[in-house]
């Protein structure tokens, strides 16, 4: 942790390891194996009061900076991969009704977000639309005092338990991202609209990810999330956040395996031993904890410029998210091979971590995909 988040964080995050050791890290192992959406850790992650971190005390959060939330996602990833993505994903279904909501929207849905009474997603993805938003194909047209939107949305996450999900879709597929505009739709009013059923994962088996179809499904133009062709700045400062979760998750799973593997050495009196084969063991284990502080503190620094930079922080959060995640398999996967025979062992939960790490990598943006932000910007200023 650095020193200006340490300095920010009291009071925030009191109740959370209570939280974590009694309710998320206990029910992990279950999560993991049934695919079970994580109900009694996001409602207890709510109820000690972390539920809105970066939400206004007036709609039911704690105002708190983003390292401080950083902080949270990366102890709760530590905890359970799946209740991590659950919880990260409330957060980014509530930033953009915050950024462009009305005050009867934000008031309507943040604070049941925040007490996990309602489960929020965020529907962007779309089958043949990943990354290039601008070729999106979901439209939304209007009829009257409604939208009319037909399409569909892939890898969703949170998206069959949804009460409300804000929609991203195209008014005209002529304007390109010009086109773009947000929604929130509320799934228990919303005809034409259909979820799928949960993906069978690699990792993270808990956080239902599924596949959102909408064939006319009529959203009241009061639900509209600002004006039409304002969804593409909305999603551009919506995909900040979550690319800081997916970071935040990517040194929580480093932190997670490496404390597992020094748990299994301590016990074995690895720690203490001075063996050739120990001492090994042990400057292997410094190394990886030194790379996992270098991450947090680089986390840290770049939830700072998100919340005081005058500038941009687009890059740096790309270098983030790039660097955390690649981090969260690379530890992750040392420590498999530090563990060596009892590397696969499903009760030391270092194996779940790497799988659980493994999808960081992909979402929020692929790291293929900040590595060409990175390397556009590096072109930008050698041009300068």
């Amino acid at each position: 942790m650095t020193v200006s988040a340490e300095r920010t964080r009291a009071g925030h995050l009191d109740a959370l390891p209570a939280v974590l050791s009694e309710v998320v890290a206990v029910g992990a192992d279950h999560t993991d194996r049934t695919g079970e959406f994580p109900w009694e850790s996001l409602r207890a992650l709510a109820g000690a009061g972390v539920g809105g971190l970066l939400v206004p005390r007036e709609l039911g959060g704690q105002d708190a900076p983003t390292a401080v939330y950083a902080e949270a996602v990366e102890r709760i990833a530590a905890a359970c991969g799946a209740t991590s993505t659950v919880y990260m994903t409330q957060m980014h279904c509530a930033h953009p009704i915050l950024l462009q909501g009305t005050p009867e929207q934000r008031r309507r849905w943040v604070p049941a977000l925040c007490s996990a009474e309602a489960v929020g997603a965020i529907a962007l993805t779309e089958p043949d639309a990943g990354s290039d938003v601008a070729t999106m194909t979901t439209t939304a047209r209007r009829d009257g005092d409604s939208y009319v939107i037909s399409g569909s949305k892939i890898f969703i996450s949170n998206g069959d338990v949804a009460d409300v999900i804000v929609l991203f879709a195209t008014v005209d597929r002529a304007r390109g991202k010009d086109g773009i505009t947000a929604f929130l739709v509320d799934t228990a009013r919303a005809n034409g609209f259909r979820a799928g059923s949960p993906m069978k994962k690699l990792g993270q088996k808990g956080a239902s990810t599924v596949e959102l179809h909408f064939d006319e499904c009529r959203v009241p133009v009061a639900d509209r999330l600002g004006e039409e062709g304002q969804g593409y700045p909305l999603l551009l400062r919506s995909v900040a956040r979550s690319r800081i979760s997916a970071a935040a998750q990517g040194v929580g799973f480093a932190s997670g395996a490496f404390e597992a593997t020094v748990r299994y050495c301590d016990e074995r009196g690895l720690l203490s031993s001075r063996t050739r084969e120990a001492q090994d063991l042990q400057f292997a284990l410094a190394e990886l904890r030194a790379r996992i502080f270098a991450a947090r503190s680089m986390l840290h620094s770049v939830c700072d410029l998100v919340d005081h930079s005058a500038e941009d922080p687009t890059v740096e959060v790309s270098m983030v998210k790039l660097h955390c995640t690649a981090l969260g398999v690379q530890v992750a996967s040392e420590c498999i091979e530090l563990l060596g025979a009892d590397g696969d062992r499903l009760d030391l939960g270092v194996e779940r971590k790497l799988r659980d790490a493994k999808i960081t990598e992909i979402y929020d943006g692929t790291n293929q995909v900040q590595s060409m932000l990175i390397a556009r910007d590096i072109r930008l200023s050698a041009a300068r």
